[in-house]
């Protein structure tokens, strides 16, 4: 008998045939899904990370009129800290012009006379005295004694000024002897308000009184 020329060992060939193609074309589907894999050992979570930044876009900052105004400072308001208006004087409303030149007046009417005729309604129950040697603290009528032991002719207001720290006026005179304590011939008194009970008053009310007395 010879082998493999019937019709059997033709379906064999064909039935070979078929499953031959199957094979290859189970093959080539394979190496296509291989190559078009995006990565053989892909990363966990980074295809979708990748894909929220691609899908996500950046947000525009909203600018609103109140957030611009923030970022800038006010005009004025840097004018304002560049010039602060200045700061008025103590005392403005306590002191005024008529109350330096009554006690001028009065101060000029008293040196006007040896005896300082009229100085001892000015002065305040105590009195600072101050000199080149020392200071102290003497009563009203010591303090007249002691300018009058001290007085001459001549002698007359140099110069009237207002204090900047307090509300205060003091007179400079001129024309002393050169008599121990005073060594430049100038004497100048301070005065300040005070009520009827001797305390010092700021607030415009109560009489000038002489307080210090410094001699040079």
């Amino acid at each position: 008998m010879t082998g493999g020329t019937g019709p059997g060992s033709a379906d064999r060939r064909a039935i070979q045939l078929v499953m031959l193609t199957v094979a290859v074309a189970t093959a080539l589907v394979a190496g296509c899904s291989t190559l078009l894999a995006p990565d053989a050992t892909p990363v966990p979570g980074a295809a979708a990370t990748l894909t929220r930044s691609i899908n996500t876009p950046i947000p525009t900052p909203v600018r609103t009129p109140s957030s611009v105004a923030s970022a800038s400072p006010s005009p004025a308001r840097v004018a304002v800290a560049t010039s602060p208006s200045p700061s008025p004087t103590v005392g403005d409303q306590a002191l005024t012009d008529a109350d330096v030149t009554d006690v001028q007046r009065r101060i000029e009417q008293a040196a006007a006379t040896p005896e300082l005729r009229g100085i001892d309604a000015l002065l305040l129950d105590h009195v600072s005295l101050s000199t080149p040697q020392g200071g102290s603290v003497m009563t009203s009528d010591e303090a007249i004694n002691w300018l009058r032991d001290h007085a001459a002719v001549g002698i007359k207001v140099s110069s009237v000024s207002r204090g900047t720290q307090e509300v205060m006026i003091q007179v400079m005179t001129e024309g002393w002897p050169r008599k121990d304590p005073i060594q430049a011939g100038q004497v100048s008194f301070g005065l300040r308000r005070y009520d009827a009970n001797g305390r010092q008053n700021e607030s415009g009310g109560g009489e000038w009184k002489i307080d210090v007395i410094e001699a040079e």
